[in-house]
């Protein structure tokens, strides 16, 4: 009965302690008041609009390609796993809470000395014993609260992982589905500047043969059309990389996307944007940032964790057996029941110093990952404020360049018929060619960074996500939920974070 009371009395305290170590705050990181072209840009994405943006590009190969890239990425599906991963960590700290019990089964053939036989009456003997051994940790201090803590934490910070790397691989697949298709307008555009350039050409061949025009003219004519034939290659070369690369992405081989990318679609508008204004905060809701935390949190309570080691550590062990001498049929009765129990302390009272440096590891790595996080911080500010500009002066130049193509056109088609009327010199109609086929090809250019810079601002807001997939994530059918799964904001008590 006393041994009864006394485990009661060491599991209540050990259930009601305090948790040793700082308890955790998540990281107040100052951002600006706003953005920094704001002023100039007022037009910024409606955060509804995040979590699926592409499609507002309507444009439906672009969707099939996320789509398969979300259910066959290889990157994707290591993230998932890493999460089972961590799910069974977190269960091994769990189960620190819980007794550990070990079945034990004992057969020695004895043979005792002469004057220890002598008083049991016989010198050899079989020795049969069929138990168990009980070991538990009580957490007295918190220690096993800290280091489960620190688990469920993880958990959240590989689901962040998850997240982040969904973010990138939707911009990939958009990004790479982009310059397919701005390689396949420039492919576009050479030849139809090949076909213009043949037929000068030819123009320039008759006049030749005719003795109205010298030959210089076909040389230069056909010196012209061999430098625009020979960007061609090169363009074809981009493309199957590219396509090759896309592939990769969507976790398959690149014979499997030909039927997909082969019909040249031209590249997407660019969506009209919100009017709305974007909050600055937006970006702590970035993966990456989120993440960060997470990774902080878990590290922190990491700190309590080997704090209290430089306290006693109780325990209860324990062990039972039934046992019997030179015949097994007399083991399995009241009488041959042994146990011993009762409560265990260890304290390592020196040490000359090695668990207070373990704890001041600890915390120089928190101190380290907190720096991290304000570091993900400013560069999530950066990336959205980069994405801002490359937007609105992609669009300027995109207009620029539009003007300058059409005029290009009207130039090249009027300094032909000025040649045919021998009005001027032929060096005219190939600059005239070479200007338009490089405005061309840069115009081309222009519209896919500026789809581009679209789908860069939006990846560097963290688009392509929903927060409501986390409790899909982290739930009862992939593992235990912690003693508290709504993580809080912790004030006086130990919890894990503000969701």
């Amino acid at each position: 009965m006393r041994v009864l009371i006394a485990i009661l009395l060491l599991s209540s305290i050990g259930l009601s302690a305090c948790s040793v170590g700082p308890n955790y705050t998540p990281p107040e990181t100052p951002l600006p008041q706003t953005w920094q072209s704001a002023l100039k840009q007022p037009e910024l994405p409606d955060s509804r609009v995040l979590a699926e943006y592409w499609k507002n590009l309507k444009d439906p190969v672009l969707d099939q390609l996320i789509a398969r890239a979300l259910g066959d990425n290889l990157d994707l599906k290591q993230k998932l796993l890493r999460i089972d991963e961590s799910f069974s960590l977190y269960r091994i700290e769990r189960a620190r809470f819980l007794p550990d019990f070990d079945g034990v089964a004992t057969y020695e053939r004895r043979r005792r000395s002469q004057g220890v036989a002598s008083a049991i009456s016989d010198q050899n003997n079989d020795f049969f014993s069929l138990g168990g051994a009980l070991s538990w940790e009580l957490d007295v201090l918190g220690r096993i609260r800290r280091l489960n803590e620190s688990a469920y934490a993880e958990i959240e910070a590989t689901v962040e992982d998850y997240h982040a790397t969904q973010v990138t691989l939707i911009a990939e697949v958009a990004l790479s589905y982009i310059r397919i298709r701005t390689i396949q307008s420039q492919i576009a555009s050479t030849v139809e500047n090949i076909r213009t350039q043949q037929e000068s050409l030819g123009l320039a061949r008759d006049r030749f043969r005719v003795g109205i025009a010298p030959e210089l003219d076909v040389r230069q004519a056909e010196s012209n059309l061999g430098t625009t034939e020979a960007a061609l290659p090169e363009l074809r070369i981009r493309l199957y990389q590219e396509q090759h690369r896309l592939a990769v992405l969507l976790g398959g081989f690149p014979e499997n996307l030909e039927e997909i990318v082969e019909n040249q679609n031209p590249l997407p508008e660019v969506a009209e944007l919100s009017a709305k204004e974007l909050p600055i905060d937006i970006v702590r809701q970035r993966p990456d940032v989120r993440r960060a935390e997470r990774s902080l949190a878990a590290q922190h309570a990491r700190i309590g964790a080997k704090k209290a080691e430089l306290f006693p550590i109780v325990s209860l062990p324990g062990s039972f057996s039934f046992e019997a001498l030179n015949s097994v049929h007399n083991a399995f009765n009241k009488k041959s029941l042994a146990f011993s129990i009762g409560p265990s302390v260890r304290w390592n009272i020196f040490d000359f110093g090695a668990v207070l440096n373990a704890v001041e590891v600890e915390r120089a790595r928190s101190k380290q990952l907190r720096v991290e996080h304000r570091k993900v911080v400013l560069t999530a500010v950066r990336e959205v404020e980069d994405a801002l500009v490359s937007l609105r002066e992609q669009k300027v130049r995109a207009r620029s360049l539009k003007k300058s193509v059409q005029a290009s056109k009207k130039a090249a088609a009027l300094v032909r018929s000025l040649y045919v009327s021998g009005l001027t010199d032929f060096q005219n109609v190939l600059d005239s060619e070479q200007r338009l086929f490089t405005q061309q090809i840069s115009q081309a250019n222009s519209r896919g960074l500026m789809v581009e810079a679209y789908i860069s601002l939006y990846r560097a807001l963290g688009g392509g996500w929903n927060p409501s997939k986390t409790t899909e994530l982290i739930s009862p059918e992939r593992g235990d939920e912690p003693e508290s799964s709504e993580p809080k904001k912790v004030e006086a008590k130990n919890s894990e974070r503000e969701k």
